[in-house]
């Protein structure tokens, strides 16, 4: 029997990224254990320490055939073998492991408990996690949400984690309350042959504004910094955001590009 179960990864020691993915690389390839997909990785305060370095965070849903108290052992032994040593709680590491979700288990014991005792109080959780699955649920039916999770703060995005951007969950940033509604295209760039070239940084720019903003997007038919066509061929990006939303979008977008000032040569006509 397979289940689905969230793990939350994160880590403040190294090059986190690349531990991260060496993490996921790890429980991609470990017996009865496949990974489905996985968030971007965020950058978050560390908690309950603030002085200490920053984490990058991630979660990864994965399909498993192993009961929970033995994925856990697996996990921490992952943990071990790639350079984890023992220390205080809450102490900086190179690398944590936890399942967050397994099923519609629960569990209570000294070793685990599931869901996670600390789950919606952490934003560098419940982000990622929703963002792999919007419709997440604890297991008693009651949906996941960001309310509330105020502790270990997110600060930035980091990006994908290398080898694993076919199974990113990136891009929708955050669907929120606007999940079902129709989602209509604010700019959209690409569509060219021949040398794969650098993403279109003239939609990078305004998804940025959209962050900043506030503002729910999504990329049709995925983010432009993840085109790794070996071919060339350079596919048209749509940057969408919810119907209700599109008029604010557009004004915000508007009114940024012009107050960017341009040089003599520029088509001031420029979308």
């Amino acid at each position: 029997m397979m289940t689905r179960a969230y793990v939350a990864l994160g880590g403040n020691v190294g090059d986190r990224v690349h531990m991260l993915a060496e993490a996921l690389r790890a429980i991609d390839e470990s017996p009865g254990v496949r990974v489905l997909a996985v968030s971007r990785v965020y950058e978050s305060e560390s908690w309950p320490d603030l002085s200490e370095s920053p984490y990058a965070n991630a979660v990864t849903l994965v399909e498993t055939s192993l009961q929970a108290d033995a994925f856990l052992r697996l996990l921490k032994e992952l943990e071990s073998r790639l350079g984890r040593e023992p220390g205080p709680p809450n102490a900086a590491r190179v690398i944590d492991l936890d399942i967050v979700l397994f099923g519609r288990e629960e569990w209570a014991s000294p070793a685990l408990t599931i869901p996670h005792p600390r789950l919606l109080e952490r934003e560098f959780v419940v982000v990622p996690l929703l963002e792999v699955d919007p419709d997440a649920r604890l297991p008693d039916g009651k949906r996941i949400t960001s309310e509330g999770a105020s502790e270990g703060r997110i600060t930035g995005v980091l990006g994908v984690l290398p080898c694993f951007e076919e199974v990113t969950r990136a891009s929708v940033a955050h669907w929120g309350e606007h999940e079902g509604e129709e989602w209509v295209e604010i700019a959209h760039g690409g569509g060219l042959m021949g040398r794969v070239r650098a993403p279109d940084a003239d939609l990078i720019f305004k998804r940025t504004v959209l962050e900043q903003e506030g503002i729910p997007y999504a990329w049709d038919p995925y983010p432009p910094e993840r085109a790794s066509n070996p071919y060339g061929f350079n596919p048209v990006y749509r940057l969408l955001v919810p119907a209700s939303l599109a008029e604010r979008a557009r004004r915000v977008l508007r009114e940024v590009q012009e107050a960017i000032p341009r040089g003599p040569d520029e088509d001031s006509d420029r979308s």
